[in-house]
């Protein structure tokens, strides 16, 4: 299993290095997800905080309050969106990040699904199950 990941946007003027062992890998469908990713499902890995750092271009990262208390950063250069954290509720002290800016494998496959009640009749389900 590795040590750790590492994850970064679209253009490479951000990288970030997470340390394992994750939290979960989960797929989302969440409507303020598929919004902010423009995407039918979102699929997340979590850590603790402290567990993340940003090892280049932390001066692009740019912060936008989704919903009071809850921040989604993205680079400011290209746009990728980079990690979701909360400063309340369960995912307080955490952050989440996109598992498609890994450039790295994790350590674990993904596992559940965070609002299926939400999903759009269009968007794949169950990803994470194999026929």
């Amino acid at each position: 299993m590795p040590e750790s990941g590492t994850a970064r946007c679209h253009c490479g003027g951000v990288e970030m290095v997470a340390e394992f062992p994750s939290r979960f890998v989960a797929h989302c469908y969440c409507a303020s997800c598929r919004r902010t990713h423009a995407a039918g499902v979102v699929t997340w890995i979590g850590f603790r905080r402290e567990q993340v750092r940003i090892t280049k271009g932390a001066d692009l990262i740019r912060d936008y309050e989704s919903s009071r208390g809850t921040h989604r950063k993205f680079c400011g250069q290209c746009g990728t969106r980079l990690a979701f954290e909360s400063s309340h509720g369960k995912w307080a002290e955490e952050v989440h990040m996109p598992l498609a800016i890994f450039t790295t494998p994790v350590d674990r496959p993904p596992g559940g699904n965070a609002f299926p009640e939400e999903r759009p009749d269009w968007a794949p389900f169950n990803a994470h199950e194999r026929d």
